[in-house]
């Protein structure tokens, strides 16, 4: 048996003033489905990518946060006996539903025609309305248009960079590689010397390198928690190098510090409620700094120095961070005049520059970082989002070199919409301040991986990269190799 319904889609009169501004075109995001009962089959991304694949195109194109959206689509999936049924809604950015259809089959192999056919029904009703919008008459003077209730944001795809052909650096070493590791690793830190620390699912592990990686020591996690970074500082006088995991248990921060020393690692502090990142701002000394989680949001207050007194965490010279900044996406630059500045990722990969008051000055046309690493917490504001988590992923790494040169990562390819992402190829960019906007300089050439975490060495001028060289999928563990690459 099968039954549809369709009902008519509202769109308010700013979706007219958005669709003069942009030739038609409706931004949507898929938000996260409901699946019930529980989602044993891993079906809540695939009818993410289903339902994102079908309906885009032909004036509608769909964003990768909800922020960006003019329509948030959400939808659930329930089985009741042999019988399924797929309902989507859809809201405008201020919440209020203006579209819902459903469709219905009797066994998963009419899954994707009934998602084909809800798709369509949805695509369709946004085209027709929005070309019986385009062409309605403006309002006299007598008649006042409702105020706008989707607020598009400006575009900013002004910058014009140089031909690749002049920056593309080919090298004629392509640097070291480590041999495969098994497991997909996330995270990895230095600290000057040779040896590595990387991170995974099930803990951190000590490498150091010879003729291959050998593993040195490592230390396991429970299962209920997941590392979001590691980083490392050191080593100390004594030959002691202070390793920080940034640590979610469920939904609350409990970071660890472990000590390496004498190729052993102890505890030196656990149940932290701070997120860890190190970086070198104005391309200076290394640094460690620190910053909280809020129950309702997922980055609190100010960033600040973190330092190790008396096996706690001691906090100073906090930071302010503008729109989108948080602890693992920021860095500082001066310019030539000595003029300050602050860097950081956009929720959606854009790099902006700030002013030292913390206006967005300046922001890339392209999409940078990408990172596949991620937590969930419980979302209060589901009635708009439409799903019961919110995912944040965590934004790779920006550094500062001792010549005000920005360097970032560029991963790309296969997969990224919301909150699917699955890279497959990355180079790294560096830009450089030219007084009014960030000038790519050079880019090293496209690596085949997906590039998890890296660490810059200002005294080597080395990268080390961490590179996922095949995902988990199919019961298989996947592999990492660790590759080191020398920039100038």
């Amino acid at each position: 048996m099968k039954r549809s319904l369709v009902a008519t889609l509202v769109l308010l009169s700013a979706l007219l003033a958005a669709t003069a501004a942009s030739a038609g075109t409706i931004r949507a995001y898929i938000a996260d489905f409901a699946v019930s009962p529980a989602d044993t089959a891993n079906l809540k991304p695939t009818l993410q990518r289903l339902l994102a694949t079908r309906i885009a195109g032909d004036g509608l194109v769909t964003v990768d946060s909800a922020a960006e959206a003019d329509v948030i689509v959400s939808g659930s999936y329930v089985t009741l006996g042999k019988m399924f049924s797929l309902d989507v809604i859809a809201k405008n950015a201020s919440g209020k539903q203006v579209a819902a259809a459903f469709e219905q089959g009797e066994s998963v192999d009419a899954l994707i025609p009934a998602m084909g056919k809800l798709s369509a029904k949805i695509k369709g009703d946004i085209l027709s309305q929005v070309k019986a919008l385009a062409a309605a008459p403006p309002p006299t003077a007598a008649q006042v248009a409702p105020s706008a209730e989707i607020i598009r944001k400006p575009a900013s795809a002004e910058i014009v960079k140089a031909p690749t052909a002049e920056i593309v650096r080919n090298e004629t070493m392509p640097g070291w590689y480590s041999q495969r590791i098994t497991g997909v690793m996330s995270g990895i830190a230095t600290w000057g010397t040779k040896d590595v620390v990387v991170a995974d699912n099930n803990g951190i592990h000590v490498y150091r390198p010879g003729a291959k990686l050998d593993l040195v020591t490592e230390a396991a996690l429970p299962d209920r928690m997941k590392i979001l970074g590691v980083d490392a500082m050191g080593p100390e006088a004594s030959g002691r190098v202070l390793i920080f995991v940034t640590i979610i248990d469920r939904e609350t921060v409990a970071s660890r510090i472990y000590a390496l020393q004498n190729d052993t690692l102890k505890i030196v502090a656990e149940e932290i409620p701070y997120m860890f990142r190190s970086l070198s701002p104005y391309g200076g000394p290394k640094k460690v700094y620190a910053q909280q989680m809020g129950r309702s949001e997922d980055f609190y207050g100010d960033v600040y120095e973190a330092s190790i007194v008396d096996g706690g965490v001691k906090l100073a010279n906090p930071i302010k961070m503008p729109r989108y900044a948080n602890i693992f996406n920021f860095n500082m630059f001066r310019d030539k005049s000595g003029k300050s500045y602050l860097t950081a990722f956009s929720e959606s990969g854009y790099l902006l520059v700030y002013s030292d008051a913390g206006e967005e000055i300046w922001r890339s046309s392209d999409k940078l970082g990408g990172s596949e690493t991620y937590f969930q917490k419980k979302d209060a504001d589901e009635r708009t989002t439409g799903t019961p988590f919110r995912t944040r992923f965590i934004d790779q790494r920006i550094v500062v070199t001792d010549k005000g040169d920005v360097i970032v990562p560029q991963n790309s390819g296969f997969f990224v919409l919301g909150n699917l992402r699955s890279y497959s190829k990355y180079s790294i960019v560096s830009f450089a301040w030219n007084g009014s906007s960030l000038e790519e300089s050079w880019r090293t050439k496209q690596s085949q991986n997906y590039l998890a975490d890296w660490a810059y060495n200002p005294a080597a001028k080395e990268l080390t990269l961490l590179e996922v060289a095949q995902k988990g999928t199919f019961g298989g563990k996947g592999g990492s190799v660790v590759r080191v690459l020398g920039v100038e």
